[in-house]
């Protein structure tokens, strides 16, 4: 049997940013699940205050647990990587491989803001503080920060459907040396024209994950989305090893 995806969508998406590159994995025989967390995307509305790192854990390990899922290849992109680890922590034998794509690996008690959200001076602008102080992203800053590859209806399609990032997942710290204690194989998918998290920013991520299996696309941010094909490919590629 073919392993299966859970594709975990990065800040500002949801579910439907896979769309494409689920349709190619599962003409290759996979079952794919693009879960959108709460407060996100179609999950927008249930954006409150409440909402922690830890709400998304539980939406993906729900997921993984309510649709018996073995053998899984879990995926997370740019902010999803926060998630990835912690999930791999509460049902580590039902993981196959954990993948970074274009995906941030933060280490114990590190933030995405301050430390990260200067990663470029794209994400520099897009990160601002709303009203309260929290952290929040301005969705037509984060276009140009995302996507600046891709065609002029790909990036309508995008900004339709970009939204806010819960001000939580932008402020847990991050948590990796359990994870690491699990000795389970990790792989990166660096996208080689990324202007957020650029390449050798995502390089040292991917050092941090010892024996990690590390593959390129050359592509924007959003790679699943500007290259859908070379991204399903490294992703397969990923299930195989």
């Amino acid at each position: 049997m073919q392993p299966s995806f859970v594709l975990i969508h990065g800040g500002a998406h949801g579910g439907w940013c896979y769309q494409r590159v689920a349709r190619l994995l599962r003409r290759r025989g996979h079952d794919v699940y693009t879960p959108t967390l709460t407060g996100y995307g179609d999950r927008g509305h249930l954006d409150h205050p409440g909402i922690t790192v830890e709400t998304h854990i539980e939406d993906v390990v729900s997921l993984i647990e309510y649709e018996d899922l073995h053998d899984v290849v879990l995926v997370g992109h740019s902010l999803g990587g926060v998630v990835i680890p912690r999930v791999a922590e509460r049902v580590r034998e039902r993981i196959r491989r954990v993948v970074w794509l274009a995906a941030l690996v933060l280490d114990d008690g590190e933030q995405v803001v301050p430390r990260y959200a200067a990663a470029s001076e794209w994400l520099l602008r897009a990160v601002v503080a709303g009203p309260d102080g929290e952290p929040r992203t301005d969705p037509d800053l984060l276009m140009e920060a995302f996507f600046q590859d891709g065609s002029p209806e790909d990036r309508a399609w995008v900004r339709a459907r970009l939204g806010n990032t819960p001000a939580a997942a932008l402020s847990e710290p991050g948590r990796l040396t359990r994870f690491l204690e699990l000795g389970l194989p990790t792989g990166y998918i660096v996208a080689l024209r990324d202007q957020s998290l650029p390449p050798e920013l995502c390089r040292e991520f991917a050092a941090r994950l010892p024996g990690c299996r590390i593959l390129g696309v050359d592509a924007g941010h959003d790679l699943m989305i500007s290259a859908p094909e070379a991204t399903a490919q490294s992703l397969a590629e990923m299930a195989a090893a």
